[in-house]
């Protein structure tokens, strides 16, 4: 008997009695293999018990939550169609640029599908997939989502709302008139409008529609929180921190019901006005199975450790984290004494791991670096394949 399948399609809705059953699942996949998922490296601890999704007022228990795909390994545990369950395949991916993600696959996607990494994240503009009001292309994203899953791996969309260069817009043109400039050259999109709110949630029940059943569809990721616009576009955009707030709490726990077994990203970094209400949405999304995150992974950057990084430490356990190795990453200077000039990536991988609690840990494809003597994506891929497993 197919035991241990039995015991992961279970949703176990006694919420009295689910902290004591999920050690008792655990201990028994540990001695009953499900079919068809590698072994090696499953432990316990790698069930997070907060992790669930509210289903008709009871608690699931999110039972594929259980990392069972050491990364390299061949196998994804991402098995299972049960609305009770979400993916979790934690480990390694490596973040494709929107050029990189739109050129021929041979030169980025296929490189980065190597031992040690469980999957890649692809950046898609809003625009990329939706051209008028409900009329979606997800072509390309289909395309791509096929050479992943031959190669055993997961994928990550990013569904960007902001750009950062070239005074770019990232939204359908029905959408531009809900956008302002922002300081990095690009446009960001008011999320705190409830019209914006709604033709989001229409994007993700479309894409739920059409990818949250594919076993290696991870799931979906958020842009970064900061809006990054002057005080004068955020006035005149009737910004206010709690209407910003709530918003980002509707829009994530509707794409997390849009997208009942897979995984929801959220990119979090700054909130202007207010930043404790990081750790109100965090708080609040957290039992839908939402993975909180950010861009990145500078350990030596006094702003982000004081304003992003303590709320790594406060969810930790409670949801799934995650933080991205950006392009300055790559060059990202020591500010005391030490043997090298740049944080190397093995010493970024282990603040990520120690210091930030990741269980996913995801590095942008730099192909050169930048400055010379820096570091770039290959002197990354022995680090994924030498430490497979983080948290």
């Amino acid at each position: 008997v197919d035991l241990g399948g039995r015991l992961s399609a279970m949703a176990l809705t006694a919420t009295g009695m689910a902290r004591n059953c999920a050690l008792l699942v655990a201990l028994l996949l540990t001695v009953v293999p499900r079919a068809g998922i590698a072994q090696p490296g499953f432990s316990p601890e790698h069930i997070h018990l907060s992790d669930v999704v509210p289903r008709s007022g009871d608690v699931h228990l999110a039972m594929s939550d259980v990392s069972s795909n050491p990364a390299g390994s061949g196998q994804s545990n991402a098995d299972t169609n049960s609305p009770a369950i979400r993916k979790y395949n934690p480990g390694h991916y490596v973040d494709l640029l929107r050029y990189q993600v739109f050129s021929d696959p041979d030169r980025y996607l296929i490189p980065s599908l190597r031992q040690g990494v469980a999957g890649v994240q692809v950046r898609y503009l809003w625009r990329d997939l939706e051209n008028e009001p409900g009329v979606y292309d997800f072509s390309k994203l289909e395309a791509q989502l096929e050479l992943v899953a031959k190669q055993q791996k997961q994928l990550i969309l990013v569904v960007a709302d902001k750009t950062f260069f070239k005074k770019k817009q990232p939204v359908p043109v029905y959408l531009e008139g809900h956008t302002s400039p922002n300081r990095k050259g690009g446009y960001s999109l008011h999320r705190w409008n409830p019209y914006v709110v709604e033709r989001w949630v229409k994007l993700m029940q479309a894409l739920g529609e059409r990818f949250d059943s594919h076993p290696h569809f991870e799931g979906v990721a958020t842009e970064e929180s900061a809006p990054g616009m002057d005080d004068k576009y955020l006035k005149k955009s009737e910004y206010t921190p709690d209407k910003y707030r709530d918003a980002l709490i509707e829009m994530l726990k509707r794409t997390a019901e849009a997208m009942p077994s897979s995984r929801v990203f959220w990119y979090m970094n700054f909130l202007p006005g207010q930043q404790k209400y990081i750790g109100e949405i965090a708080e609040a999304v957290a039992p839908y199975g939402v993975a909180m995150g950010g861009p990145d992974i500078l350990p030596d950057n006094s702003s982000i450790k004081r304003l992003t990084y303590p709320f790594y430490t406060q969810f930790q356990g409670k949801m799934p984290l995650f933080c991205v190795v950006m392009p300055n990453s790559y060059r990202h200077k020591h500010a005391g004494p030490s043997s090298t000039k740049y944080w190397t990536m093995e010493e970024l991988f282990e603040f990520a791991r120690d210091e930030l609690h990741l269980n996913y840990m995801l590095w942008t494809y730099i192909a050169d670096p930048k400055p010379a003597d820096a570091y770039d994506i290959d002197d990354a891929f022995p680090v994924m394949e030498r430490y497979p497993v983080i948290n």
